[in-house]
């Protein structure tokens, strides 16, 4: 819990074009995992700590955030507005909320794409509290430290400098994780300074003290496709106990094994082998004789048809799935159909890392397993074959026996 009561901001516009096909219909912070938008784990962390004056900062299809989350009663909490001037502009996110702070000497900022174990935010929390420091922010290690910003601390675990890794030599591995707790000041410094990590960089030269929270635990920033694989699987992991609604229908000879949550009006049809740490949402259709592999989560309005198996892999709302299918490490949009006998190939011959398309260049994925990207509102037909790596774009249709080699754009 906040020892005082703080207001956060959650900067939530930008439009995800690394995560291409996925954003071309919802902005990324309401991707959907294990039912709820990302953006949801994020407020229901903070209420849980007893912050509950939020301001969203939004942009690019915003309206879907407030048409969701609406002025927060349902949450328990009050959630404010402010939207950007310029999409994918991070500095202009932040200044949106200047005049929500003006009362304020302190808040929270909390960045929309980061799906990580519970108890993030606290640490910051404790950070900054429990020093003299006068801003925290939380940091976590990275091998490769990419565009991400790169922090160096100080051997007392202070904050020396925030740079990008393109723009500073530091050999540090630290990238900030997305949570900080920040002074009002700051926003004085972004009138000149071009971004966060510089107006960071002012205050410290100042004399401000920045106290590092390092977090050591699982941490997933969604900035790329595969990373919503990456985080589904997180929060199934940290799954403990089952849960099947007492409206479900399993018919006989289904087996369950680990963690299974079932939610509502859902049908279990007979010969079906469920083999969690599993999620399906409610108002489901899972046929005879599919078998549903660890690390799977379905959407609520789904159908699963016969014979066909899906592992690893986030279905969205409204998938339909028909007969005799294999989807594999894939993530598949809202209302798209993979017509009978649909096959992703989630590997290369012979093995080596997939690569993948991401803003007009190809990607090392560092993954040896990861089938198709495919967006909402499509339609893959008869007997196609879906290759490594691929992605489908939102409302695409693939005639029946297709084999798709290269990305649908």
């Amino acid at each position: 819990m906040v020892k005082k009561e703080l207001k956060a901001v959650i900067l939530a516009g930008g439009e995800g074009r690394e995560l291409f096909p996925l954003t071309q219909t919802k902005p990324k912070p309401m991707i959907k995992l294990l039912g709820k938008p990302i953006l949801q784990y994020i407020i229901e962390e903070l209420k849980t700590l007893g912050v509950t004056k939020i301001l969203i900062v939004t942009g690019y299809k915003g309206e879907q955030i407030k048409d969701y989350f609406k002025k927060g009663s349902e949450f328990g909490l009050s959630i404010s507005y402010a939207k950007q001037s310029k999409e994918n502009d991070i500095k202009s996110a932040f200044l949106a909320a200047k005049k929500y702070l003006a009362n304020d000497n302190e808040f929270l900022l909390l960045f929309s794409d980061i799906i990580a174990e519970k108890g993030l935010i606290q640490r910051t929390l404790n950070a900054y509290e429990n020093t003299q420091a006068d801003m925290a922010m939380a940091l976590t290690l990275k091998g490769d430290t990419g565009n991400f910003g790169v922090v160096e601390i100080d051997y007392k675990g202070y904050v020396k400098s925030v740079g990008l890794a393109t723009e500073t030599d530091t050999k540090s591995n630290y990238i900030d994780a997305g949570c900080f707790v920040l002074k009002t000041t700051i926003f004085d410094e972004l009138e000149t300074q071009p971004n966060i990590p510089k107006s960071i960089n002012a205050r410290i030269k100042k004399g401000d003290k920045v106290i590092a929270a390092i977090w050591e635990k699982e941490w997933i920033d969604i900035g790329k496709p595969w990373n919503i694989i990456e985080a589904n699987r997180l929060l199934l992991s940290k799954l403990t106990e089952s849960r099947i609604a007492s409206n479900v229908t399993i018919e006989s000879n289904v087996v369950l094994k680990n963690v299974v949550i079932i939610d509502e009006n859902t049908i279990i049809s007979s010969g079906t082998v469920l083999i969690g740490p599993l999620y399906i949402g409610p108002n489901t259709y899972i046929g005879n004789n599919v078998l549903l592999r660890d690390h799977t989560s379905i959407d609520s309005n789904s159908l699963i048809g016969f014979g066909s198996e899906i592992k690893n892999s986030v279905l969205f709302s409204g998938t339909k799935i028909y007969r005799l299918c294999y989807v594999g490490d894939s993530v598949v949009g809202e209302n798209t159909i993979l017509s009978t006998n649909v096959m992703t190939i989630n590997t290369e011959t012979p093995i080596k890392s997939i690569k993948m398309e991401v803003n007009g260049h190809m990607v090392d994925t560092g993954f040896t397993k990861l089938g198709a990207i495919i967006g909402d509102n499509s339609i893959v037909g008869v007997s196609s074959m879906i290759f490594p790596g691929r992605k489908i774009a939102a409302g695409s249709i693939i005639p029946p026996g297709t084999h798709v080699q290269e990305n649908v754009i």
